[in-house]
Protein backbone atom coordinates (compact mmCIF):
# COMPACT_ATOMS: atom_id res chain seq x y z
CA UNK A 1 0.00 0.00 0.00
CA UNK A 2 1.41 3.39 -0.96
CA UNK A 3 1.80 6.19 1.56
CA UNK A 4 -0.67 8.36 -0.31
CA UNK A 5 -3.37 5.69 -0.23
CA UNK A 6 -3.17 5.52 3.56
CA UNK A 7 -4.09 9.21 3.94
CA UNK A 8 -7.84 9.60 3.84
CA UNK A 9 -9.72 12.68 2.70
CA UNK A 10 -10.40 13.86 6.27
CA UNK A 11 -6.68 13.83 7.13
CA UNK A 12 -5.84 15.64 3.90
CA UNK A 13 -8.36 18.41 4.58
CA UNK A 14 -7.23 18.82 8.19
CA UNK A 15 -3.57 19.04 7.24
CA UNK A 16 -3.89 21.22 4.18
CA UNK A 17 -7.15 23.09 4.14
CA UNK A 18 -8.78 23.40 7.52
CA UNK A 19 -5.55 23.25 9.52
CA UNK A 20 -4.58 21.34 12.64
CA UNK A 21 -4.75 22.94 16.10
CA UNK A 22 -5.27 26.38 14.64
CA UNK A 23 -2.62 26.58 11.91
CA UNK A 24 -2.78 25.48 8.27
CA UNK A 25 -0.02 23.23 6.95
CA UNK A 26 1.08 25.69 4.27
CA UNK A 27 1.35 28.42 6.88
CA UNK A 28 3.39 26.15 9.16
CA UNK A 29 5.83 25.46 6.33
CA UNK A 30 5.98 29.15 5.50
CA UNK A 31 6.63 30.12 9.12
CA UNK A 32 9.24 27.41 9.63
CA UNK A 33 11.10 28.35 6.46
CA UNK A 34 12.06 31.81 7.71
CA UNK A 35 14.29 31.13 10.76
CA UNK A 36 17.12 29.72 8.65
CA UNK A 37 17.54 32.90 6.63
CA UNK A 38 15.87 35.78 8.44
CA UNK A 39 15.87 34.98 12.14
CA UNK A 40 18.29 36.96 14.28
CA UNK A 41 16.88 35.74 17.59
CA UNK A 42 16.99 32.13 18.75
CA UNK A 43 15.47 32.92 22.13
CA UNK A 44 13.66 35.62 24.09
CA UNK A 45 13.43 36.68 27.75
CA UNK A 46 10.47 38.86 28.72
CA UNK A 47 10.67 40.78 32.01
CA UNK A 48 7.08 41.86 32.56
CA UNK A 49 6.68 44.76 35.00
CA UNK A 50 3.02 44.35 35.83
CA UNK A 51 1.19 47.51 36.81
CA UNK A 52 3.24 49.93 34.76
CA UNK A 53 6.71 51.25 35.68
CA UNK A 54 7.04 55.07 35.82
CA UNK A 55 8.62 56.23 32.57
CA UNK A 56 9.41 59.73 33.90
CA UNK A 57 11.44 58.25 36.76
CA UNK A 58 13.33 55.69 34.69
CA UNK A 59 13.93 56.10 30.93
CA UNK A 60 12.11 59.29 29.89
CA UNK A 61 13.37 61.94 32.29
CA UNK A 62 12.01 65.49 32.06
CA UNK A 63 14.38 67.53 34.27
CA UNK A 64 13.17 70.88 32.89
CA UNK A 65 9.49 70.25 33.57
CA UNK A 66 7.67 71.77 36.57
CA UNK A 67 8.29 70.17 39.98
CA UNK A 68 4.89 68.46 40.04
CA UNK A 69 5.93 66.54 36.92
CA UNK A 70 9.65 65.82 37.19
CA UNK A 71 9.47 64.02 40.54
CA UNK A 72 12.03 63.29 43.25
CA UNK A 73 14.62 61.33 41.25
CA UNK A 74 17.40 63.17 39.47
CA UNK A 75 18.58 62.34 35.93
CA UNK A 76 22.04 60.91 35.27
CA UNK A 77 23.83 60.72 31.94
CA UNK A 78 24.07 57.29 30.35
CA UNK A 79 26.79 55.93 28.10
CA UNK A 80 24.68 56.98 25.09
CA UNK A 81 24.62 60.60 23.97
CA UNK A 82 21.14 62.05 24.39
CA UNK A 83 19.91 59.44 26.88
CA UNK A 84 19.46 60.36 30.51
CA UNK A 85 18.04 57.83 32.95
CA UNK A 86 16.89 58.04 36.55
CA UNK A 87 19.51 58.13 39.28
CA UNK A 88 18.30 54.75 40.60
CA UNK A 89 19.55 53.12 37.38
CA UNK A 90 23.33 53.65 37.55
CA UNK A 91 24.26 50.19 36.22
CA UNK A 92 21.89 50.34 33.27
CA UNK A 93 23.15 53.87 32.60
CA UNK A 94 26.64 52.41 32.11
CA UNK A 95 25.24 49.72 29.80
CA UNK A 96 22.97 51.91 27.67
CA UNK A 97 25.19 50.99 24.71
CA UNK A 98 23.72 47.48 24.91
CA UNK A 99 20.00 48.27 24.45
CA UNK A 100 17.32 50.31 22.73
CA UNK A 101 14.81 52.48 24.59
CA UNK A 102 11.48 52.75 22.77
CA UNK A 103 9.37 55.72 23.90
CA UNK A 104 6.74 55.79 21.19
CA UNK A 105 4.68 52.60 21.44
CA UNK A 106 1.56 52.77 23.59
CA UNK A 107 -1.87 51.16 23.78
CA UNK A 108 -3.54 54.61 23.86
CA UNK A 109 -6.16 52.88 25.99
CA UNK A 110 -7.33 50.99 22.90
CA UNK A 111 -8.80 47.97 24.70
CA UNK A 112 -10.95 50.39 26.73
CA UNK A 113 -9.53 49.43 30.13
CA UNK A 114 -5.91 49.45 31.29
CA UNK A 115 -6.41 46.04 32.92
CA UNK A 116 -6.79 44.59 29.40
CA UNK A 117 -3.50 46.10 28.23
CA UNK A 118 -1.33 43.09 29.24
CA UNK A 119 -3.28 40.92 26.82
CA UNK A 120 -2.65 43.50 24.10
CA UNK A 121 1.06 43.94 24.74
CA UNK A 122 1.89 40.25 25.17
CA UNK A 123 0.03 39.03 22.07
CA UNK A 124 0.37 42.00 19.69
CA UNK A 125 -3.40 42.18 19.22
CA UNK A 126 -6.28 43.82 21.10
CA UNK A 127 -7.63 41.08 23.33
CA UNK A 128 -10.04 41.03 26.24
CA UNK A 129 -10.32 38.55 29.10
CA UNK A 130 -13.64 37.42 27.60
CA UNK A 131 -15.56 37.97 24.40
CA UNK A 132 -12.68 38.29 21.94
CA UNK A 133 -10.32 35.97 20.11
CA UNK A 134 -7.73 34.41 22.41
CA UNK A 135 -4.66 35.40 20.43
CA UNK A 136 -1.55 33.53 21.60
CA UNK A 137 1.35 34.99 23.53
CA UNK A 138 4.54 35.16 21.48
CA UNK A 139 5.94 32.10 23.23
CA UNK A 140 2.91 30.02 22.34
CA UNK A 141 3.30 30.94 18.67
CA UNK A 142 6.98 29.98 18.86
CA UNK A 143 5.93 26.66 20.43
CA UNK A 144 3.65 25.91 17.49
CA UNK A 145 5.74 27.25 14.62
CA UNK A 146 9.35 27.03 15.78
CA UNK A 147 9.49 24.60 18.74
CA UNK A 148 12.62 23.95 20.76
CA UNK A 149 14.17 20.64 21.90
CA UNK A 150 11.71 17.92 22.91
CA UNK A 151 13.25 17.53 26.36
CA UNK A 152 12.75 21.20 27.24
CA UNK A 153 9.72 23.47 27.30
CA UNK A 154 9.60 25.85 24.35
CA UNK A 155 7.79 28.44 26.47
CA UNK A 156 8.35 28.68 30.24
CA UNK A 157 6.84 31.14 32.70
CA UNK A 158 8.35 31.64 36.15
CA UNK A 159 5.33 32.27 38.35
CA UNK A 160 2.14 33.95 37.19
CA UNK A 161 2.06 35.49 33.74
CA UNK A 162 0.62 38.81 34.90
CA UNK A 163 -0.81 40.30 38.08
CA UNK A 164 -4.00 41.62 36.45
CA UNK A 165 -5.23 38.94 34.05
CA UNK A 166 -5.20 35.91 36.38
CA UNK A 167 -3.18 33.86 33.89
CA UNK A 168 -5.84 34.21 31.19
CA UNK A 169 -2.95 34.92 28.83
CA UNK A 170 -1.74 31.34 29.23
CA UNK A 171 -4.77 30.23 27.20
CA UNK A 172 -5.01 30.70 23.47
CA UNK A 173 -6.74 29.24 20.45
CA UNK A 174 -3.55 27.34 19.59
CA UNK A 175 -4.61 24.93 22.32
CA UNK A 176 -3.15 23.62 25.57
CA UNK A 177 -0.23 21.89 23.86
CA UNK A 178 1.28 25.34 23.27
CA UNK A 179 0.46 26.98 26.57
CA UNK A 180 3.44 28.00 28.69
CA UNK A 181 4.85 25.70 31.33
CA UNK A 182 3.92 27.60 34.51
CA UNK A 183 6.11 27.06 37.55
CA UNK A 184 8.02 29.06 40.12
CA UNK A 185 11.09 27.27 41.47
CA UNK A 186 11.95 30.20 43.73
CA UNK A 187 8.56 30.18 45.45
CA UNK A 188 7.91 26.45 45.81
CA UNK A 189 11.22 24.63 45.69
CA UNK A 190 9.80 21.36 47.03
CA UNK A 191 7.10 21.17 44.36
CA UNK A 192 9.60 21.75 41.58
CA UNK A 193 11.94 19.15 43.07
CA UNK A 194 9.11 16.63 43.13
CA UNK A 195 8.20 17.47 39.56
CA UNK A 196 11.71 17.19 38.21
CA UNK A 197 13.16 14.32 40.26
CA UNK A 198 12.84 11.01 38.38
CA UNK A 199 10.71 8.52 40.28
CA UNK A 200 11.38 5.54 38.02
CA UNK A 201 14.30 4.13 36.13
CA UNK A 202 14.03 5.00 32.45
CA UNK A 203 13.58 1.37 31.43
CA UNK A 204 10.73 0.88 33.88
CA UNK A 205 9.18 4.17 32.85
CA UNK A 206 9.26 3.16 29.20
CA UNK A 207 7.65 -0.21 30.00
CA UNK A 208 4.81 1.43 31.89
CA UNK A 209 4.29 3.93 29.10
CA UNK A 210 4.06 1.11 26.55
CA UNK A 211 1.61 -0.76 28.77
CA UNK A 212 -0.67 2.26 29.12
CA UNK A 213 -0.60 2.83 25.39
CA UNK A 214 -1.62 -0.74 24.67
CA UNK A 215 -4.44 -0.69 27.25
CA UNK A 216 -6.20 2.44 26.01
CA UNK A 217 -5.44 2.38 22.29
CA UNK A 218 -9.05 1.66 21.33
CA UNK A 219 -10.41 4.44 23.54
CA UNK A 220 -7.89 6.89 22.14
CA UNK A 221 -8.86 6.09 18.56
CA UNK A 222 -11.85 8.38 19.01
CA UNK A 223 -10.17 10.92 21.29
CA UNK A 224 -7.48 11.75 18.74
CA UNK A 225 -10.14 13.14 16.46
CA UNK A 226 -10.83 15.85 19.03
CA UNK A 227 -8.23 18.63 18.75
CA UNK A 228 -8.65 19.70 22.38
CA UNK A 229 -8.03 16.19 23.71
CA UNK A 230 -5.17 15.76 21.27
CA UNK A 231 -3.65 18.97 22.58
CA UNK A 232 -4.01 17.83 26.17
CA UNK A 233 -2.33 14.54 25.29
CA UNK A 234 0.56 16.44 23.75
CA UNK A 235 0.82 18.65 26.84
CA UNK A 236 0.87 15.52 29.04
CA UNK A 237 3.55 13.92 26.89
CA UNK A 238 5.62 17.09 27.20
CA UNK A 239 5.28 16.85 30.99
CA UNK A 240 6.54 13.24 30.86
CA UNK A 241 9.49 14.30 28.72
CA UNK A 242 10.37 17.08 31.14
CA UNK A 243 10.17 14.68 34.07
CA UNK A 244 13.06 12.81 32.50
CA UNK A 245 15.00 15.86 31.33
CA UNK A 246 18.43 16.36 32.91
CA UNK A 247 18.77 19.61 30.95
CA UNK A 248 15.84 21.19 32.78
CA UNK A 249 16.90 19.88 36.18
CA UNK A 250 20.39 21.25 35.70
CA UNK A 251 19.10 24.62 34.51
CA UNK A 252 16.92 25.02 37.60
CA UNK A 253 19.66 23.94 40.03
CA UNK A 254 21.19 27.22 41.21
CA UNK A 255 23.69 25.31 43.35
CA UNK A 256 25.59 24.77 40.09
CA UNK A 257 26.00 28.53 39.69
CA UNK A 258 29.27 30.04 40.99
CA UNK A 259 28.88 31.89 44.28
CA UNK A 260 30.14 35.13 42.75
CA UNK A 261 27.49 34.94 40.05
CA UNK A 262 24.73 34.31 42.58
CA UNK A 263 25.90 37.30 44.58
CA UNK A 264 25.71 39.58 41.54
CA UNK A 265 22.03 38.79 41.12
CA UNK A 266 21.09 38.85 44.80
CA UNK A 267 23.13 41.96 45.59
CA UNK A 268 20.03 44.13 45.86
CA UNK A 269 17.38 41.70 47.06
CA UNK A 270 14.10 43.56 47.67
CA UNK A 271 13.04 44.38 51.21
CA UNK A 272 10.41 41.89 52.40
CA UNK A 273 8.74 44.74 54.29
CA UNK A 274 7.95 46.51 51.02
CA UNK A 275 4.22 47.11 50.66
CA UNK A 276 4.25 45.93 47.05
CA UNK A 277 5.67 42.59 45.82
CA UNK A 278 9.02 43.46 44.29
CA UNK A 279 9.75 40.26 42.41
CA UNK A 280 12.78 38.03 42.75
CA UNK A 281 16.08 38.96 41.06
CA UNK A 282 16.96 35.27 40.85
CA UNK A 283 14.32 34.97 38.14
CA UNK A 284 16.74 36.86 35.89
CA UNK A 285 19.38 34.23 36.63
CA UNK A 286 16.98 31.33 36.11
CA UNK A 287 15.86 32.86 32.81
CA UNK A 288 19.48 33.05 31.66
CA UNK A 289 20.14 29.44 32.69
CA UNK A 290 16.98 28.21 30.93
CA UNK A 291 17.83 30.02 27.70
CA UNK A 292 21.40 28.77 27.96
CA UNK A 293 20.05 25.21 28.27
CA UNK A 294 17.98 25.66 25.09
CA UNK A 295 14.55 26.99 26.18
CA UNK A 296 13.46 29.41 23.41
CA UNK A 297 11.13 31.71 25.39
CA UNK A 298 11.14 32.56 29.11
CA UNK A 299 8.69 35.00 30.69
CA UNK A 300 8.42 36.23 34.26
CA UNK A 301 6.41 38.88 36.04
CA UNK A 302 8.71 41.12 38.07
CA UNK A 303 6.72 42.13 41.12
CA UNK A 304 4.06 44.83 41.07
CA UNK A 305 4.55 48.36 39.73
CA UNK A 306 1.06 49.83 40.24
CA UNK A 307 2.18 52.14 43.05
CA UNK A 308 -0.19 55.12 42.93
CA UNK A 309 0.41 56.97 46.21
CA UNK A 310 3.70 55.23 46.97
CA UNK A 311 5.50 55.95 43.71
CA UNK A 312 8.73 57.29 45.17
CA UNK A 313 8.86 55.10 48.29
CA UNK A 314 8.31 51.93 46.27
CA UNK A 315 10.59 53.17 43.52
CA UNK A 316 13.53 53.42 45.90
CA UNK A 317 13.10 49.71 46.68
CA UNK A 318 12.20 48.20 43.33
CA UNK A 319 14.06 50.22 40.71
CA UNK A 320 17.56 49.48 42.14
CA UNK A 321 16.80 45.73 42.19
CA UNK A 322 15.71 45.88 38.56
CA UNK A 323 18.81 47.91 37.67
CA UNK A 324 21.18 45.41 39.30
CA UNK A 325 19.57 42.20 38.04
CA UNK A 326 18.93 43.38 34.47
CA UNK A 327 22.52 44.61 34.20
CA UNK A 328 23.82 41.25 35.41
CA UNK A 329 21.62 39.46 32.86
CA UNK A 330 22.87 41.58 29.97
CA UNK A 331 26.49 41.11 31.06
CA UNK A 332 26.09 37.33 31.37
CA UNK A 333 24.45 36.94 27.99
CA UNK A 334 27.11 39.05 26.33
CA UNK A 335 29.97 37.19 28.05
CA UNK A 336 28.54 33.89 26.79
CA UNK A 337 28.11 35.15 23.24
CA UNK A 338 24.33 34.86 23.58
CA UNK A 339 23.14 38.46 23.54
CA UNK A 340 23.16 38.75 19.77
CA UNK A 341 20.76 35.81 19.53
CA UNK A 342 18.62 36.52 22.62
CA UNK A 343 15.95 39.21 22.77
CA UNK A 344 15.69 40.74 26.25
CA UNK A 345 12.62 42.87 26.94
CA UNK A 346 11.53 44.90 29.96
CA UNK A 347 8.16 46.64 29.89
CA UNK A 348 4.76 46.96 31.50
CA UNK A 349 1.30 47.59 30.16
CA UNK A 350 1.48 51.39 30.60
CA UNK A 351 3.46 54.26 32.07
CA UNK A 352 2.56 56.40 35.07
CA UNK A 353 0.76 59.74 35.08
CA UNK A 354 3.28 62.54 34.47
CA UNK A 355 1.57 64.99 36.82
CA UNK A 356 2.16 63.81 40.37
CA UNK A 357 -0.77 63.47 42.76
CA UNK A 358 -0.06 65.33 46.05
CA UNK A 359 3.57 66.15 45.12
CA UNK A 360 4.32 67.65 48.57
CA UNK A 361 2.82 64.77 50.54
CA UNK A 362 4.69 61.75 51.92
CA UNK A 363 2.56 59.50 49.75
CA UNK A 364 3.11 61.38 46.49
CA UNK A 365 2.42 59.18 43.50
CA UNK A 366 1.53 58.73 39.86
CA UNK A 367 -1.75 57.28 38.63
CA UNK A 368 -2.31 55.10 35.53
CA UNK A 369 -1.21 56.52 32.17
CA UNK A 370 -1.86 54.72 28.88
CA UNK A 371 -0.48 57.38 26.53
CA UNK A 372 3.27 57.23 27.21
CA UNK A 373 5.66 54.58 28.53
CA UNK A 374 8.98 52.89 27.78
CA UNK A 375 10.19 49.58 26.43
CA UNK A 376 13.76 48.42 27.03
CA UNK A 377 14.82 46.01 24.25
CA UNK A 378 18.24 44.41 23.91
CA UNK A 379 19.86 41.71 21.80
CA UNK A 380 18.36 39.46 19.18
CA UNK A 381 18.54 42.05 16.41
CA UNK A 382 17.60 45.18 18.38
CA UNK A 383 20.03 48.06 17.90
CA UNK A 384 22.40 48.79 20.76
CA UNK A 385 22.77 52.31 22.15
CA UNK A 386 19.58 53.50 20.50
CA UNK A 387 16.52 55.63 21.26
CA UNK A 388 13.26 55.38 19.29
CA UNK A 389 10.64 58.09 19.52
CA UNK A 390 9.99 60.90 21.95
CA UNK A 391 7.28 62.37 24.14
CA UNK A 392 6.35 66.01 24.73
CA UNK A 393 8.05 68.24 27.29
CA UNK A 394 5.84 66.90 30.08
CA UNK A 395 6.05 63.23 29.08
CA UNK A 396 2.32 63.02 28.45
CA UNK A 397 2.02 62.17 24.75
CA UNK A 398 4.11 60.68 21.96
CA UNK A 399 5.37 63.37 19.58
CA UNK A 400 7.74 61.39 17.35
CA UNK A 401 7.64 58.00 15.58
CA UNK A 402 4.42 56.71 17.14
CA UNK A 403 3.82 53.00 16.58
CA UNK A 404 0.94 50.75 17.54
CA UNK A 405 1.44 47.73 19.75
CA UNK A 406 0.76 45.62 16.65
CA UNK A 407 3.99 47.03 15.18
CA UNK A 408 5.86 45.94 18.29
CA UNK A 409 4.42 42.43 17.88
CA UNK A 410 5.31 42.31 14.20
CA UNK A 411 8.86 43.39 15.05
CA UNK A 412 9.26 40.60 17.58
CA UNK A 413 7.96 37.94 15.18
CA UNK A 414 10.22 39.32 12.45
CA UNK A 415 13.30 38.98 14.68
CA UNK A 416 12.21 35.52 15.84
CA UNK A 417 11.96 34.35 12.24
CA UNK A 418 8.18 33.90 12.22
CA UNK A 419 6.03 35.53 9.58
CA UNK A 420 3.49 37.72 11.45
CA UNK A 421 1.08 37.18 8.56
CA UNK A 422 0.94 33.44 9.24
CA UNK A 423 -2.74 32.46 9.22
CA UNK A 424 -4.08 30.79 12.35
CA UNK A 425 -7.63 29.67 13.00
CA UNK A 426 -9.95 30.34 15.89
CA UNK A 427 -12.01 27.51 17.45
CA UNK A 428 -14.83 28.67 15.17
CA UNK A 429 -12.49 27.97 12.21
CA UNK A 430 -12.21 31.65 11.32
CA UNK A 431 -8.84 32.47 9.73
CA UNK A 432 -6.87 35.30 11.34
CA UNK A 433 -3.26 36.40 11.12
CA UNK A 434 -0.84 36.12 14.04
CA UNK A 435 -0.83 39.93 14.04
CA UNK A 436 -4.20 41.02 12.78
CA UNK A 437 -3.44 44.54 11.61
CA UNK A 438 -1.16 45.25 8.66
CA UNK A 439 1.19 47.81 10.20
CA UNK A 440 4.92 48.40 9.72
CA UNK A 441 7.64 46.92 11.91
CA UNK A 442 9.66 49.35 14.02
CA UNK A 443 12.61 49.75 11.65
CA UNK A 444 14.35 52.34 13.82
CA UNK A 445 14.66 49.79 16.64
CA UNK A 446 16.38 46.98 14.77
CA UNK A 447 19.77 46.53 13.16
Amino acid sequence: MSVSSRIDRRDFLRAGGLGLCGVGMLDVLKAQASPGSNSKAKSMIVVWMGGGPPHLDMFDMKPNSPEEYRGQFKPIQSSVVGLQVGELLPELAKRANKYTVIRSVTTENKPGDHSQAPLYWLTGNPRLTTGSDEFPMYGSAVSKLRPGPSDLPTFATLGEVDVHTHNALARSFLGPAHSPLLFDPMKDKDAVTRMLSPQLEVSAFDKNTDLLKSLDSRLRSQDTKDELISGLDQYQQTAFNLLRSPKLRNALDLSKEPAASLERYRRLMPDKKNRYPSGNPHHFLLARRLVEAGVPVVHFNLGYWDWHGDNFTAGKQQIPMFDSAMSALLDDLEARGMLESTIVLALGEMGRKPKIDNPKAAGAGRDHWDYAQFVLAAGGGFKAGNIVGATDKLGERVTDKFYKVESFGRTLYHLLGIDPDTVVRTPANRPVKLIGEDVPIIKEAIG
